[in-house]
């Protein structure tokens, strides 16, 4: 039977007793996954360039706060730094973010709206009215065109690290029978907050919490087994703990039964037991090219090159995440 970290699973239980019957049948799985691109690894602090174009204040403030606020068990992953910072001589995790933002703004003709309204009732005697005259306005409609296309990279003295370039369009239609006229401003500002947080996925691990749903199906078992299968099922509800291990118990005598192992894996995740995980969604992807399972093995790799990534800091809260649960168990 595998042994859970103890202070892994204590906080599960913790969460899952504090979250009452939300959580049942679900695995709580928190983990650090892998920044999208190798583009920032190893470097440690950025410093923003003035970004050219219209939107380019903008855009530098949402960068900013997107990878100042990118932080793994509460240590910041990367320092910003004013863009007229002096670099020469400082640590070699340096680099430099540029680019620019422009964007276009026009409004056309779209058409014409009717709204017709009553302008003469008559009352029936059972108290119903009745319209009986009524006239249909038209009204002048236009469409308010935005479009927003950034780009920007990262260099260090190396050259360039990154590079990320998009092109977001998005538009409003409005009519003469209402005083509403779109703003550009409320239009963009999406589309900014988007782009930005695709730069600091690209760059930046994430540490992120899931809970993910178990299989329950006991197809296989003998009535034993099946018996505790459905105990652990409900475990999940309050001992997420005790549910990890009746699952491995299980998965000890019925190394095959699809459920219990795939349920053991995210146990396995849970804990950070990562190699295992590995192991049993690569059993369960031979027998069954189920989404839950290539997508369970996705995590896992993540989690594996998240390791790589962090292991390229010096920060003491990155090294206990990227850290093997051996290594990171406390007594």
């Amino acid at each position: 039977m595998m042994a859970f970290s103890k202070w892994v699973l204590s906080l599960a239980a913790a969460c899952a007793v504090s979250s009452g019957a939300v959580q049942a049948e679900q695995v709580a799985v928190e983990g650090v996954y892998a920044a999208r691109t190798d583009g920032g690894r190893g470097v440690a602090e950025i410093s923003i360039k003035p970004i050219r174009g219209r939107e380019g204040i903008a855009l530098e403030n949402a960068l900013a706060d997107q990878l100042g606020s990118a932080r793994i068990y509460g240590e910041q992953y990367f320092r910003i730094v004013p863009s007229s910072f002096d670099n020469e001589g400082s640590d070699p995790g340096h680099a430099e973010l540029r680019g620019f933002a422009n964007s276009r703004v026009y409004d056309a003709s779209d058409g014409e709206i009717e709204r017709t309204r009553c302008v003469r009732k008559i009352k029936h005697e059972d108290g119903e009215k009745e319209c009986v005259e009524s006239v249909t306005d038209v009204y002048e409609c236009r469409r308010l065109h935005v479009e927003f296309r950034p780009d920007v990279a990262l260099f260090s003295d190396e050259g360039a690290l990154y590079q990320r370039q998009d092109s977001f369009l998005n538009s409003e239609r409005y009519c003469a029978d209402s005083s509403y006229i779109p703003s550009a401003e409320a239009i963009i500002e999406p589309m900014i907050s988007r782009f930005a947080r695709a730069v600091r996925l690209d760059l930046a691990p994430e540490q992120r919490f899931d809970r993910i749903r178990i299989l329950e199906s006991r197809s296989g078992l003998e009535r034993g087994d099946r018996r505790a299968f459905k105990n652990a099922i409900k475990l999940t509800k309050s001992d997420p703990v005790g549910a990890c291990i009746a699952f491995e118990d299980i998965l000890s005598r019925n190394p095959y039964q699809r459920s219990a192992l795939y349920n053991a894996a995210l146990c396995r995740e849970a804990d950070g037991q990562l190699e295992l995980a590995a192991e049993a969604y690569g059993q369960l992807m031979v027998a069954s090219d189920k989404d839950r399972f290539r997508n369970g093995m996705a995590r896992v790799d993540s989690r594996f090159l998240a390791r790589e990534q962090l292991a390229s800091l010096s920060l003491p809260a990155v090294a206990l995440a990227s850290a093997s649960p051996q290594d990171a168990s406390i007594e």
